[in-house]
C-alpha cells in the first residue's frame, strides 16, 4: 500500500492526528513523510490547521475546533445548534483557556477566554447550553451582534432558574443588558417575565449596552442604549 494511501485511511479513521502518530505507520523517512503530508494538504485531501496537527478533509469542523484545544462551542455558533439563530457559523466560537484564530478550509475557530464552565452539554463536543450561549453572548457584544441576542432570546424556550444559576453572581451592568433585552421583545412567557423580573432587582448604577459612547438613556434599566431599538429588532422585519 503506498504511503499516501495509509496516511489518509489512517487520518480518515483518526479525524486528527499528529506528526508522532503517523510518524508509526511509516517506513519512510521524516523527509519524505513531511513531502507526502504536504502534497496532500495541497491536493485538498488533508487539512493542517496548526503545525503538526492533520485533520481529515470529512470531520465535522465544529468537533475538530474543541479537540485541537479543549472548550465548549459557544456565542452564534451554539446559537445556531440550538436553532435560534439562522447563520450558519463559518466562524466556529470556541470558549477555551486561551485566545487566538485558526484557519481549517472555509472554516475560522475563534478562541476566547471562558468565564466559568457552568451550563453545558457534553455530546461529542462540549456544547453552551441556550442560557450559557446567551450569557456568553451578552458578554461578548464585540464577536456577536446583540441584535443577534435579541433575536436568540426571542426564540429561545430559556428556564429561568437555570438562567438565575448561570448569572446569579454577575455585575448589575450584565443584568441591566439582559434586563433591557428582555424587555424589548414582542412578547415574553413566564420564564422570561420571571428572569426579567430578577434582573430589575439587580439594577444599580448606570450602564452601557455597548461599549461607552451616546445613545439613548432608558430610565428603567438605568441603561444608555448606544445600539438602538430599531437595530436590536431588525430581525422581526425578515
Amino acid at each position: 500500500m503506498k504511503l499516501a494511501t495509509r496516511i489518509l485511511s489512517y487520518v480518515n479513521d483518526a479525524r486528527l492526528t499528529d506528526f508522532q502518530s503517523l510518524r508509526s505507520i511509516s517506513s519512510t523517512s521524516d523527509n519524505s513523510l513531511r513531502v507526502t503530508l504536504n502534497r496532500l494538504v495541497r491536493m485538498g485531501e488533508l487539512y493542517n490547521p496548526v503545525r503538526g496537527t492533520y485533520v481529515a478533509k470529512g470531520a465535522d469542523p465544529l468537533w475538530v475546533a474543541t479537540a485541537l484545544y479543549p472548550g465548549y462551542i459557544s456565542l452564534s455558533s451554539a446559537l445556531y445548534l440550538h436553532h435560534l439563530v439562522d447563520e450558519y457559523p463559518f466562524t466556529v466560537f470556541v470558549a477555551s483557556n486561551r485566545r487566538g484564530a485558526v484557519r481549517m478550509g472555509s472554516h475560522e475557530f475563534r478562541y476566547f477566554e471562558a468565564r466559568n464552565y457552568k451550563g453545558l452539554v457534553e455530546n461529542e463536543y462540549r456544547l453552551a447550553s441556550v442560557e450559557k450561549a446567551i450569557y456568553d453572548s451578552i458578554h461578548h457584544g464585540d464577536l456577536v451582534s446583540y441584535a443577534m441576542v435579541a433575536k436568540a432570546l426571542f426564540n429561545a424556550r430559556i428556564s429561568a432558574r437555570r438562567f438565575m444559576e448561570i448569572c446569579d453572581r454577575e455585575t448589575s451592568a450584565f443584568f441591566q443588558r439582559l434586563g433591557y433585552l428582555l424587555s424589548i421583545l414582542p412578547k415574553r412567557d413566564s420564564d422570561k417575565e420571571r428572569l426579567m423580573r430578577f434582573c430589575k432587582k439587580k439594577v444599580r448604577g448606570n450602564a452601557y449596552l455597548l461599549g461607552r459612547t451616546g445613545g439613548t438613556y432608558i430610565g428603567e434599566w438605568k441603561i444608555v442604549d448606544n445600539v438602538g431599538r430599531k437595530v436590536l429588532l431588525s430581525w422581526l422585519q425578515g
